[in-house]
C-alpha cells in the first residue's frame, strides 16, 4: 500500500511540463513587477528633474488704501534662495523669466549664495557679478541678506558687488522710491545670522513710520516668522522667502519640511494676513548644498502687482 504523501518515481511528464510552466509564469510575473517599478522610479526622477529646474511665476494683486497714485499697477519682481543655483548659461533662463514680468522693481530677499565654514574668498559674490548687473539692467533691484549669506564668510565681499553692479542693499534701513512726484518706502532688514547690534525689524519699522507717516512701506526680509513674531507693524507689506516651499509639497497639505526640518511648517508659501500687513513668502528657486531634494515644488518667481484702493 502506498502513502498519501508518497513521491512517484519517475515522474510523470504532465507533471514536468505542469511544474515548468508555473515556474515560467511566477518569474514571468516578477520581471513584469520588477519593470512596473523601474518604470515608476524613472518617472519620479524625472518629476524630481523638472520640478527642479522649471521656473513658474506666481502672480499677486494686492490693494492698499495709501498707496499713491502714481503707483497704481506698480509692477514687483521677488526672486529669493537662489543659492548659487543656475538656470541656462549665465542664467540666461531666469534672467528672461524676470524680464518677460516687464517688473518695475526686483526684491531680492537673500540667500542667493551658499554657507561654507570654508573661506571662499569672494568668490561665490563674484560669480553672481554677471546675474547682478543684467538683473539690475532690467530694473532697479533692492536686497537684503538671508542666513546663508552671514553663514559664509561672502559678507566680506558681498556688499561691494551689489554696489558696484548697481543693486541697493537694505541693511536695516528704508529709503523712498519716487515716481511722479509721490514716493513710497522701500525698506530692508538683515537676517538674525547677521550682526549682534543689527535693529529688530519691529524697531526698525517703528523707526520708518515715525520718519514717513502716512506712507505706503514695503519690508525686505529672508525669514517668513513674522507674523508668529512680529503679529503688528507699522507697514503694508513683507516679502520674504527661506522655508523654500517646505522643500517636499503634498497636494491638499502644503510643505513638508520647515526649518530644521520640522514637520507641516507654516507659513511655507504664499500669501498671509497678518493683524496689520500683508506678508507673502516665495518657495524660492535652489535649495541648500546639505538639503535633501525639492519634490513637486518648482523653482518659484513671485510677481506682484499693487493698485491703489
Amino acid at each position: 500500500m502506498r502513502a498519501d504523501n508518497a513521491v512517484l518515481w519517475p515522474p510523470k511528464k504532465e507533471d514536468i511540463y505542469l511544474k515548468i510552466n508555473n515556474t515560467h509564469k511566477r518569474k514571468k510575473k516578477k520581471s513584469g513587477a520588477r519593470q512596473v517599478l523601474l518604470l515608476l522610479l524613472a518617472l519620479l526622477a524625472a518629476a524630481l528633474l523638472d520640478s527642479r529646474y522649471r521656473i513658474v511665476t506666481t502672480q499677486y494683486s494686492l490693494s492698499y488704501a495709501d498707496l499713491p497714485q502714481s503707483f497704481d499697477g506698480l509692477k514687483l519682481v521677488q526672486i529669493s534662495d537662489l543659492h548659487m543655483t543656475s538656470f541656462g548659461k549665465d542664467n540666461g533662463h531666469l534672467l528672461s523669466s524676470v524680464a518677460a514680468q516687464a517688473p518695475d522693481v526686483i526684491l531680492l530677499t537673500g540667500d542667493f549664495l551658499n554657507g561654507s565654514k570654508t573661506p571662499t574668498d569672494g568668490a561665490q559674490a563674484a560669480a553672481l557679478q554677471p546675474f547682478f548687473e543684467k538683473l539690475a539692467a532690467i530694473a532697479p533691484c533692492y536686497y537684503v541678506t538671508g542666513n546663508n549669506e552671514w553663514a559664509s564668510t561672502e559678507m566680506k565681499f558681498l556688499p561691494a558687488v551689489l554696489k558696484e553692479t548697481g543693486v541697493t542693499y537694505l541693511k536695516n534701513s528704508g529709503v523712498l522710491f519716487e515716481q511722479n512726484g509721490e514716493s513710497i518706502v522701500l525698506a530692508g532688514v538683515d537676517d538674525p545670522n547677521g550682526p549682534a547690534d543689527q535693529l529688530r525689524p519691529d524697531a526698525l519699522c517703528q523707526k520708518l513710520a515715525a520718519r514717513y507717516p502716512g506712507k505706503f512701506k514695503l519690508l525686505l526680509a529672508h525669514r517668513n516668522d513674522f507674523p508668529a513674531k512680529y503679529p503688528a507693524l507699522p507697514v503694508d507689506l513683507v516679502v520674504c522667502g527661506h522655508a523654500h516651499g517646505g522643500i517636499v509639497r503634498l497636494p491638499g497639505l502644503g510643505g513638508l519640511f520647515g526649518s530644521g526640518y520640522r514637520l507641516l511648517p507654516a507659513y511655507d508659501a504664499g500669501l498671509y494676513h497678518s493683524g496689520s500687513y500683508d506678508m507673502i513668502v516665495s518657495r524660492g528657486l535652489g535649495n541648500g548644498k546639505k538639503s535633501i531634494p525639492r519634490l513637486f515644488n518648482e523653482p518659484e518667481l513671485v510677481a506682484i502687482t499693487l493698485h491703489t484702493k
